[in-house]
């Protein structure tokens, strides 16, 4: 297959290549184009600055749109003292002997990390790396749940993880999301949104942790209403209009932080 040679060409090969595995090397896409280091940085340039990737740490990452998710990898390099904090604000709600349920978030990541500490808890997820976590803390359970791997995301979608999740009842869920619009939570793809619903309702009670950011983004299939979860946990420098508007909803709202 020749590689591209002209600008549009190299950056329209560029974004599919990224797009499609999420996250790459320079050094991969340095393989894909047949140009000078030089170029491909001004290539990238362009693309930053339409919005289209982002570079971090040698690595380029898709951007997150209404169609798109940014890679598990990426977001786990990201807000990490603002994710570290909302796990702090989840402790309470989680005691010896629950099982607690997560989604694919980073921040349920976050969240997990910071219990460990707490003996005998039953860690139910379809997260890779929430399932290592588990597997080395010897004083806890693990359950995965099945279905196809996305590597992008790290984790197991489909029918057969929405089978296995209709047949549980967790202590409590833990959630993060892609985006929240106007009191709504949403994620890009519909089979993710399906899953965050259902397990939403499999769990007794759900608690919803969001960093800033998301509140600022948009993505397009709809997973619950803010007040629809027993807790949404903010950052405690939110924006007060937002949590005015989530609370008017009948939102319970929990500051990281607060007292």
């Amino acid at each position: 297959m020749p590689k591209p040679q002209n600008k549009e060409e190299r950056q329209r090969a560029i974004t599919e290549f990224v797009l499609e595995h999420g996250s790459v090397k320079i050094d991969d896409l340095q393989q894909i184009v047949s140009v000078s280091p030089m170029t491909l940085y001004r290539d990238l340039h362009d693309l930053e600055s339409g919005r289209i990737i982002d570079r971090f740490r040698g690595e380029v990452t898709a951007v997150a749109t209404t169609l798109s998710e940014t890679s598990m990898r990426y977001r786990m390099e990201h807000d990490i003292e603002e994710k570290a904090a909302l796990a702090q604000a989840m402790r309470p709600y989680v005691s010896r002997g629950m099982s607690v349920l997560t989604d694919d978030s980073s921040t349920a990541y976050s969240a997990i990390a910071a219990l460990a500490d707490i003996p005998s808890l039953t860690i139910i997820t379809n997260n890779w790396k929430i399932s290592q976590l588990a597997i080395e803390n010897p004083r806890w359970d693990l359950i995965t749940i099945g279905g196809q791997y996305d590597r992008h995301l790290d984790a197991n979608f489909g029918p057969a993880a929405i089978d296995m999740l209709g047949r549980m009842r967790a202590d409590v869920a833990i959630f993060s999301a892609a985006a929240v619009t106007d009191g709504v939570v949403y994620h890009p793809y519909e089979n993710v949104a399906e899953y965050k619903d259902t397990m939403r309702r499999t769990a007794r009670t759900s608690y919803l942790l969001v960093t800033t950011t998301k509140f600022h983004r948009s993505a397009l299939y709809r997973v619950a209403d803010a007040a629809d979860y027993d807790g949404v946990i903010v950052e405690a420098d939110l924006d007060p209009e937002i949590v005015s508007d989530l609370e008017a909803r009948g939102a319970n709202v929990v500051r990281a932080g607060g007292s």
